[in-house]
């Protein structure tokens, strides 16, 4: 853990800095709790009591101030909007991914998911990619794979208005100077102690990828392809059903360029944090 980073409660100011990673389910997060655990040691905290998360700010906020420990905070629930406290200075973290990759992701982690009997789960260990995305275009199935990034970003995971839905993740997308997307995530973690490095003096991201269920090294391009002639004729209908996440993604790449512009030093920086990562897998070996 760097000591850096602890001397930050020792700061004069009244507020103190805390990173928040809303950890968008199969967006690279657990990669990114991993460094971030690494960086602020027991100054993190990978919350897991979702239903109280899912309240939103009135849990949240209370939470911040009781656990002045805390200096990073990563949540499957981060629920929009944050809360808004004079002592606690949020920096809110956001990893966007491809939705169209994402759903094959989805689909792998459920098929290989031990001693879990969600619906999608048990669908996943019987089904191709295929049919189970058959399935999840039903109306029963939850979102996890319908305009999943929209929903979670809007605040109102299982609300109806998609459109309305839409322009408030947007509007998040539009106000967080610290978002990243998973297919450059090395420029993202650059991006990102670019960013932070203020608040956290220190920061280091380097990391070593975790939950990784596929070693496949296409690009970006040739996996998206790949899903898509997969789904065959439901194609169409998929997309359809992911027509503001693809909106919405369209929009994060665009953030993500116009904000990695303003990082002048980005192949020094860059450099870096792969030397970094490979000082990290050799300690591996």
């Amino acid at each position: 853990m760097l000591t850096r980073l602890r001397s930050l409660f020792t700061r004069r100011s009244r507020t103190r800095p805390v990173l928040v990673h809303a950890h968008m389910f199969k967006n690279a997060g657990t990669t990114f709790d991993w460094s971030l655990r690494r960086s602020f040691g027991d100054h993190f905290v990978d919350h897991r009591e979702d239903d109280d998360m899912k309240r939103g700010a009135e849990y949240f906020g209370p939470w911040l101030q009781q656990h002045t420990h805390c200096q990073a905070i990563s949540s499957h629930w981060i629920t929009q909007p944050l809360p808004g406290l004079d002592a606690v200075d949020i920096a809110l973290c956001l990893l966007f991914r491809d939705p169209v990759e994402r759903m094959r992701s989805v689909y792998q982690f459920e098929r290989q998911q031990q001693g879990v009997d969600t619906p999608g789960s048990i669908r996943a260990k019987k089904m191709s990619f295929y049919e189970y995305m058959s399935w999840q275009m039903e109306p029963m199935p939850g979102p996890v794979v319908k305009n999943y990034h929209t929903r979670y970003c809007s605040g109102d995971y299982l609300g109806e208005d998609l459109p309305a839905m839409y322009e408030r993740a947007l509007a998040l997308l539009d106000s967080t100077p610290t978002l990243g997307l998973v297919h450059r995530y090395d420029e993202s973690m650059v991006l990102f102690e670019h960013q932070l490095e203020r608040q956290f003096p220190g920061i280091d991201l380097s990391y070593l990828k975790q939950n990784v269920l596929s070693a496949v090294e296409d690009s970006h391009r040739q996996r998206r392809d790949a899903v898509l002639e997969e789904l065959g004729d439901i194609a169409d209908t998929v997309l359809a059903a992911n027509e503001y996440d693809m909106r919405l993604f369209t929009a994060a790449e665009q953030k993500f360029e116009t904000l990695l512009a303003k990082v002048h030093d980005l192949d020094t920086r860059l450099g870096d944090l792969q030397a970094r990562n490979a000082r990290l897998r050799e300690q591996q070996t």
